[in-house]
Formats: structure tokens, sequence, C-alpha cells
């Protein structure tokens, strides 16, 4: 390790934290809502294009049957010497559309008291100038490793589906990788128990539903003579919540079921004769045909009047529903992780499990390879006033560059 670690001395010299920090203020600055990120993708190819080791090129992908997105992913390859394993990196450079009460301004890079501000600043603009340092840092420093590291830039994380990630996979760009670390804020979505520097092995998948309830319209002084759909469907729904196992895991915990988006009943003095609701599970098992049967037999067991279509909603592809996944700690990914934590801040690495889903679901149980997510600490994901605090965002950065030579040198 004494070799590592003297190459893991000349690299780390490379990485600033004043130009970190003023990569991240440029990326801020760039509006990148996500299916709008033409421009950041651009700048960053443009900046990482100035390294010939870097080998940078747009990956195209257009999907046509639900949002019709023409879409661009930034992926960069740093080619190895050897026959080591192939480590991926991911990170998203859209953000959540901006919403109202921010203080400072979002699109601005405000630093202040070790923090800097912006929309997308934490989720995951740090996230993507940690990328962009560890392969500036190891290209400028000289080193060349056993394996290849493989950076993908992508674009519509924050949309419905990953299609960035999605299209990575579909497309073959991410085919033969060994490993995959997702630089997302894995602290923040922890439990405040667990502190900077945490690793997530895992987080719950996701299936959504559409519930549409058809009965019969009548005149609302003789409520009898029709079917009344706002009923059914509330019937429906408590049942739900009263019968269907939502499943239990020892690492990722439970799974969750919320209803949003309920409608029916507009009409004066009429009995409703529609209804419809969204179901929006976290799994922690199974996949969304398993998902969706648990919730169609507790339906047909009431025994409604009224007609219930149950659906889960539409996929630009079969594959692209979000699974559960989690690795294991005995990983060599983990260990790395872990040995870079002591070896670096001399803390112990925190493991956490991811309550949401992110580009990890596809990357894990599709690619089935060992996947971790791991990045800086901060704040206000997807609310105003987000901020990143920037020693966690070097840190992050120092021990992922410590792990890759660990694994790849």
């Amino acid at each position: 390790m004494d070799k590592k670690l003297d190459i893991y001395r000349k690299a780390v010299e490379k990485i600033n934290k004043e130009d970190m920090v003023k990569l991240l203020k440029e990326l801020i600055n760039i509006k990148s809502p996500f299916f709008e990120e033409k421009k950041i993708i651009e700048f960053l190819r443009g900046r990482l294009s100035y390294y010939n080791r870097l080998k940078s090129e747009i990956h195209s992908f257009e999907e046509k049957t639900i949002t019709g997105f023409k879409g661009e992913n930034l992926v960069v390859r740093l080619s190895g010497k050897g026959n080591g394993p192939r480590v991926l990196l991911n990170a998203h450079v859209d953000t959540v559309p901006l919403c109202d009460d921010w203080t400072f301004d979002p699109y601005a890079g405000v630093e202040k008291d070790g923090r800097v501000y912006g929309l997308g600043a934490l989720d995951m603009k740090a996230g993507v100038v940690i990328c962009v340092f560890l392969l500036e840092a190891l290209v400028e420093a000289g080193i060349e490793l056993s394996g290849d590291i493989i950076f993908t830039a992508v674009s519509g994380e924050e949309g419905p589906f990953g299609l960035g990630t999605h299209y990575t996979i579909l497309d073959g760009i991410v085919d033969g990788c060994d490993y995959a670390v997702i630089t997302e804020p894995s602290c923040p979505f922890a439990p405040e128990t667990v502190k900077f520097p945490c690793a997530a092995l895992g987080s719950r998948g996701t299936a959504v539903y559409f519930v549409s309830v058809k009965g019969k319209s009548a005149h609302g002084a003789n409520p009898e003579k029709g079917i009344n759909a706002v009923e059914d469907a509330a019937m429906i729904i408590t049942a739900l919540k009263e019968k269907l196992y939502l499943g239990s895991h020892p690492l990722l915990g439970s799974g969750t079921m919320s209803i949003t988006n309920f409608c029916g009943g507009e009409k004066y003095l009429l009995v409703p004769e529609e209804a419809s609701f969204t179901i929006y599970r976290h799994t922690v098992d199974g996949d969304a045909d398993q998902a969706l049967k648990e919730v169609e037999d507790i339906v047909d067991g009431l025994g409604l009047e009224s007609e219930v279509e149950i659906k889960l909603r539409d996929l630009p592809d079969p594959e692209a529903f979000f699974r559960p996944w989690t690795v294991s700690e005995d990983n060599l990914l983990v260990q790395s992780l872990q040995k870079a934590s002591k070896e670096i801040m001399d803390k112990k690495l925190q493991i956490t499990y991811f309550r949401s889903e992110s580009d990890a679901n596809h990357i894990a149980s599709r690619l089935k390879i060992p996947t971790v997510l791991f990045g800086p600490d901060g704040a206000n994901y997807h609310a105003a006033d987000e901020y990143v605090k920037t020693d966690t965002m070097v840190d992050s950065t120092r021990i992922l560059l410590y792990s890759l030579i660990d694994l790849l040198y």
C-alpha cells in the first residue's frame, strides 16, 4: 500500500478547493432543469476535451413513446494500461425546477460560511465537480492505472424515469463495468445519526400505479340508483392501507405507500361516476408485476360494483423499473472506501441505505455490479436555499481518489 499511497499523494496535490468551488459556481450558473441539459453538457465536454488522455463523446438518445425527450449524456473515458477492473463514475447534471422562498440567488453560487448555495449545488452538481476533478487529478499527475474509468454525466435523472442512465445501459455505453460509484449526496439522505463520510449501499425500489374507478351516475337525491365511484375509491384506499403488506428488509427497512393525485366528484348533485388516484410505492423486494398483483388481489376481494382498472405507469422500456438493490459491506469497492476514509480522514466510513430511488437502481439491478452512492454533505435538496458543504466536497474527492487508486493501480 505504500506505493499506492505515494501515487495518491502525487495526484491529490492537483485537487484544489478554490478551483473546485469555482467550477461548482460555474455549473450552478448554468440553468439545467431536467430535459434542458444541453448547455451544461456542452460546457463540461469543452472542459474535459482539453486533456488528450480523456476521450469524450456525446451520447444522444431519444425517448419516443412517453416524453418525446431528445437528450444528451457526456461520456468520458480514461483508459488504463492493463487488465484491471473498469469503474463507472456516474453523476446527473440536471436539477429539479426552481421552487419558491429562496433567500439566495439560486443561480449565483453564493459562498458563505463554508457552504455554496444554489439550485443543484448539493443534488448534484457538487457530485459532477467531484468526478471532473478525479479525472483531471489522475491525468495531470501522469498516473496510469491498470483499469479503465468511465464517467457518465447524464441527463434526466430528476425526470420520471432516469432516462440518461437508462439509455447508457440500453445502448451498451457502460457494458463491461465492474464497479459503479454514483456521487450523490449520500449523507443528507441518511438518518441524522449518520455523519459524513458515509456511503449508501442500497436503496428501495419504486412502483407507481394509476387506479381508475368507473361507477354509475345518478341524482344526488337518489344515490341508491347510482354507483358512487368516489366511495368505492375510498374503500379501495382504506383496504390497501389496512391489508397491503409493504414488505420488510433487514437493510432497506420497510416499504411504504402513498396515495396521490386523487380526483373525482366534480359535478354538482350527481353521484360521481368516475374517480382516480395514484399509488406510489417504495418497494423492498420483488418487481413491478409482483407489486401490481398484490394490489389487484386486495381490490378483487372487495367485490365492488364499480369497474376498477389498475395499471403500472407507462415506462419507456420494461427494464426501466426502479428495482431495490443492495451491495455487501464485504465487497472490494466498499472495503476500498473504508480504507480511504480511515487513511484520509481518520474516520470510520458510515454505512446507510437510500430511502428513495436514484440512477443506482438502474445501474445496480440491471448491470448487476457492486454499486455505491458516495458524495458530499449539505441540506435542502429539492427545496429553497439548497447548499453543499464545500469541505465535504473536497474530502469526498480525496477519499474517492484513494479508493480508485487502491482498486485500479
